[in-house]
């Protein structure tokens, strides 16, 4: 058993730096587009979904409502984003790219996905399915 402790051990450290190395990546990335790796992602999230809940992102990003609050205000100060009401629920807040918004992770979007793929480099494109397997066994 005590195998099985120090192999659990040991993917927690691995995967622990495999992840601090992709976010080191983002956040110098987004350090040169004057955003915070948490806007980035919102922006992320709304690129691909289109206008979403508020609650949804933050459930997405798995982070407080009132982080994905303050990240919002900044985020709508600068233009980028937008809050509209539902036309179901009008207690519901959903999130929206503006143009500038769209723009803005299109631009970045590119050179993103080169800087996290070069990361990925030393794997196989099996390797890189059965490592999405096995992390989502696990999530």
């Amino acid at each position: 058993m005590e195998t099985r402790h120090q192999l659990t051990v040991d993917l927690l450290d691995k995967l622990s730096k495999a992840y601090d190395k992709f976010r080191k990546v983002q956040i110098k990335q987004m350090y040169k587009e004057k955003l915070t790796a948490p806007q980035f992602q919102v922006l992320e999230v709304l690129s691909k979904t289109g206008p979403v809940p508020l609650k949804k992102i933050s459930e997405e990003l798995m982070v407080t409502g009132a982080n994905i609050t303050c990240v919002m205000d900044n985020l709508e100060k600068e233009g980028l984003v937008e809050r509209i009401h539902s036309k179901e629920d009008r207690r519901v807040i959903l999130a929206d790219l503006t143009e500038k918004g769209k723009a803005k992770i299109n631009s970045i979007m590119p050179t993103y996905l080169e800087n996290i793929s070069a990361i990925t480099n030393a794997l196989s494109e099996q390797e890189h399915k059965e490592l999405i397997n096995l992390l989502a066994k696990l999530s």
